[in-house]
């Protein structure tokens, strides 16, 4: 930036001294107009300020510090592709890219640019390759049962059900084309038996669970990056099946890991009991299925629910414990402390701590991204180098997104990584300040050391919670005011009574006096409970917010980046991207009317302004995720949440907010009256060829996933045929399902349009009366006699499907072409649109 003026207020070589007062214009901004004389030399002397910042940023190489960031963002652009790149292009441009950062070595803005382009590209490459390594196809579940023969792999006891991993042996499969290497069922409660039991399972295989709407999480895409090939649900218990042979390696891995398990949770159970002990097996075997629900939740509105999972707060009280415990009995021993490297062995020590600790608890994705971290932390210290550093971050986040790229788009990983650079950052600002001297007398370094103790606990829940607030606020909705306070009254139980029994119970063990340990732990997990009860309670703990957009994310990481990883002033810069943020904040436009794949659970936004949905307990999952993202607190089995709705034998009405009713069909008796009387009609069977209205079947929703109605903003028209014109063409709607779903583009062609409907609506008290009349007018009525009353406008609707039929990925199941002569009704969304400006 030029200066018209010194920053010590002598006037430049060779440039006239400006008058006093005089108003100089800020090179390079004229569009700010006029700028005053000490205005303009405040502002010359920070950019100048902030230009020499930037230069020292990238003399010192702290520039690389953001290639991870660069290498994730790669990531996301992988899965946002609407279809599968070619990994050869992507290798190519890779190989490009890196050749021009060697040819640009001479230029540092070019070569900072290559860099960060070289970066991502290696990023959506690497996504690229580890697809093709794990490529399996998602079996397309056939609409009757199959027996299933294999070894069970894993094994999860929840409080509602079973769940287990079978390994299938390999044999034909009747009804399945091409069988998959790995099935998860969900049985019944105490119905799953031992990991490793060969079994034969009579089981319902269900379609692969996508994104509950456009925009929400994709729960297809983990299992399958976890080689699952296709899900379902048993009939029946599982069966012994001996003549299926030897159990593969990984299933007798699984087996001797299950083992030690159960017998370390057993040991637990037998001594504490109660919710205590659930959270003790959880947080020393990671198994949480059995933690009550309410306790669950509790610990969610508190902030206290990662401590329940296993990652780098777990990792490093356990591995900083044996570190210490380590080096202090290896120092007690003279000749080898003198003469071995005792810090070296000690940290050779706790990393192989570390390593049975992740086998332990399940070798879960957190757990592994955090042994990663700590054990590069160990061998920075046994390298007699600084340890905990940016720089780790930042090789700990290539590692683990380089093996598992998929964990990018993970709420976990988002979060981890996020607290933790939050939380290094201000570590290493702080450094200056442990060089202090401390206080003389024992009693004031014991003050000393217990105030910085509940210090760095204050300061660690502020900054992790800052840090992660945006990250919970987008993929869950809620917000913990109270997380401080929560983690101010239950960390030091964790950090000084829990964590460290739970280890020595675990070295304790193979002696017989574990028994010793598991009640002070079991102790200290009651304050930690107490805490959360009391924080839980307070008024306005629970606190719910709207979604969250893409975009806004992206701007909150970008600003969380600035602030962690540059210095000085150029900090600042943080606040361009958190001021995007904010304006961007405010969550697209919501859906008015929503319909999940099964045809039977359908959701209507009410004249409150909540959603009511019909159905919720056919299909819990998907409507607890609409109440989330909506920010409602209700839950699936909620008794009023269908209050919307009025229902009779054959199927159930509701007013639409944009005009008009929706009808959910329950028998091919009522599809008549049906057409004839509302606007959308939802049925699992065939519609009449005639029908008036716009049908939604299974073959429409099996293409489409869930289907998402949104209200045109400024369309609105009278219904008839006067409000067809142009009204009621064909409309792509383009929109992305964003980092967590895909990101692609979508074609969703428009269901609804301005056509000519009954004007009054269906009644829609809880009597079935009402309902039987109206459908007896309608069919004494037809529409073409019904002359909407003068002046009722309907707003027009535009669909907006959650799988876009122009989408296809390795993860989605790859489905047929509708038969149109089985099914006249069941077609895709483009051919539904095609009549929908005929006003009939």
């Amino acid at each position: 930036m030029g200066r018209g003026i010194e920053a010590e207020g002598r006037p430049r070589s060779g440039a006239r001294a400006a008058p006093a007062g005089a108003v100089l214009p800020l090179p390079g901004a004229r569009w700010l107009g006029p700028i005053p004389g000490r205005l303009s030399a405040a502002l010359d002397a920070l950019g100048a300020r902030m230009a020499g910042e930037a230069a020292a940023e990238m003399g010192s190489g702290r520039l690389i510090l953001w290639l991870p960031a660069a290498f994730a963002a790669g990531i996301v652009l992988y899965f946002g592709a609407d279809r599968e790149p070619a990994l050869l292009a992507s290798g190519l441009l890779v190989a490009a890219l890196s050749a021009g950062v060697v040819a640009a070595r001479a230029r540092p803005l070019l070569l900072a640019v290559l860099l960060a382009l070289a970066s991502a590209a290696a990023g959506f490459a690497v996504a690229g390759l580890r697809t093709a390594l794990i490529a399996h196809a998602v079996t397309a579940p056939p609409s009757f049962p199959v027996r299933l023969a294999g070894h069970v792999e894993r094994v999860e006891r929840r409080a509602k059900g079973d769940r287990i991993l079978l390994r299938l042996d390999g044999r034909p499969v009747r009804g399945l084309d091409h069988p998959p290497e790995l099935v998860r069922l969900t049985l019944r409660k105490g119905w799953a038996p031992p990991v490793g039991t060969p079994v034969t399972q009579l089981a319902q295989l269900l379609p692969p669970l996508g994104p509950a709407m456009p925009g929400a999480h994709d729960f297809g895409r983990g299992p399958w990056f976890d080689g699952i090939g296709a899900v379902g649900y048993g009939l029946g218990r599982p069966k012994p099946a001996p003549d299926i042979g030897a159990p593969p390696l990984p299933v007798r891995v699984a087996t001797a890991v299950d083992a030690m398990r159960r017998d370390l949770s057993g040991r637990i159970r037998a001594v504490i009991g109660g919710t205590p002990a659930e959270i003790a097996v959880a947080l020393v075997a990671g198994d949480r299925s059995a933690i009550p629900d309410r306790v669950e939740e509790g610990m969610r509105v508190s902030g206290l629910t990662h401590i329940l999972s296993i990652s780098g707060l777990h990792m490093a009280l356990v591995m900083g414990t044996l570190f210490a415990a380590a080096r202090a009995l290896l120092a007690l021993v003279p000749p080898l402390a003198l003469s071995a490297p005792i810090k070296s062995l000690a940290a050779a020590v706790a990393l192989a701590g570390g390593a049975f600790y992740l086998i332990l608890s399940g070798n879960d994705v957190p757990a592994q991204r955090s042994f990663v971290m700590a054990a590069l932390v160990l061998v920075g210290v046994a390298a007699g180098r600084p340890a905990l550093t940016l720089r780790t971050v930042a090789v700990a986040a290539v590692l683990v997104l380089a093996l598992s790229p998929e964990a990018a788009l993970e709420p976990g990983t988002q979060m981890s990584f996020a607290a933790t650079l939050a939380l290094v950052a201000v570590y290493e600002q702080m450094r200056p300040l442990r060089a202090r001297p401390r206080p003389d007398g024992w009693i004031a370094r014991g003050a000393l050391m217990l105030g910085l103790f509940f210090a760095g606990i204050a300061l660690t829940s502020l900054v992790a919670g800052l840090a992660t607030a945006p990250y919970g606020a987008f993929h869950f909705q809620r917000l913990a005011p109270y997380g401080l306070l929560a983690n101010l009254a239950a960390m030091p139980a964790v950090s000084l009574v829990v964590m460290p029994a739970g280890l020595v119970g675990v070295l304790l063990l193979p002696f017989g006096w574990d028994g010793l340990a598991w009640p002070v732990m079991g102790f200290g997990i009651e304050i930690m409970l107490a805490a959360s009860d009391v924080v839980a309670a307070l008024p306005g703990a629970d606190q719910r917010v709207g979604v969250m957009g893409e975009a806004s994310l992206a701007f909150a990481s970008l600003a969380l980046l600035c602030l962690c990883l540059l210095r000085g002033w150029m900090r600042a810069l943080a606040v361009v991207p958190l001021a995007l943020a904010l304006i961007v904040a405010p969550a697209p436009v919501r859906p008015e009317i929503l319909i999940a794949p099964n045809g039977e659970t359908v959701a209507v936004r009410g004249a409150d302004g909540r959603l009511s949905i019909l159905g919720a307990r056919a299909h819990r999952l998907i409507a607890e995720q609409w109440l989330t993202r909506e920010g409602d607190r209700r839950a699936a089995d909620d008794g009023g949440l269908a209050a919307a709705f009025a229902c009779d034998p054959l199927g159930c009405v509701a007013p639409l907010p944009s005009g008009g009713t929706i009808a959910v069909s329950r028998r091919a008796e009522g599809l008549a009256a049906d057409c004839l009387s509302a606007r959308l009609v939802v049925t699992r069977d065939a519609a009449p060829h005639a029908c008036p209205a716009r049908v939604v079947t299974p073959a429409v929703l099996e293409r489409t996933g869930t289907i998402a109605f949104v209200a045109q903003a400024g369309r609105a028209g009278r219904p008839g045929p006067a409000a067809s014109d142009g009204a009621g063409s064909d409309e792509v709607q383009r929109t992305g399902d964003g980092p967590d779903g895909a990101g692609g583009a979508e074609d969703a062609a428009r269901l609804l349009s301005d056509f000519h409907l009954r004007a009054a609506p269906l009644a829609t008290g809880p009597a079935t009366a009402p309902v039987a009349a109206a459908r007896a007018e309608d069919q004494a009525h037809p529409r073409a006699a019904s002359a909407p009353p003068e002046g009722l406008a309907w707003r027009s609707l535009t669909a907006i499907a959650t799988r876009p039929p122009s989408r296809q990925r390795p993860w989605m199941p790859v489905l047929s072409e509708p038969s149109v002569a089985e099914d006249p009704a069941a077609l895709d969304l483009e051919s539904l649109a095609e009549d929908a400006g005929d006003p009939r």
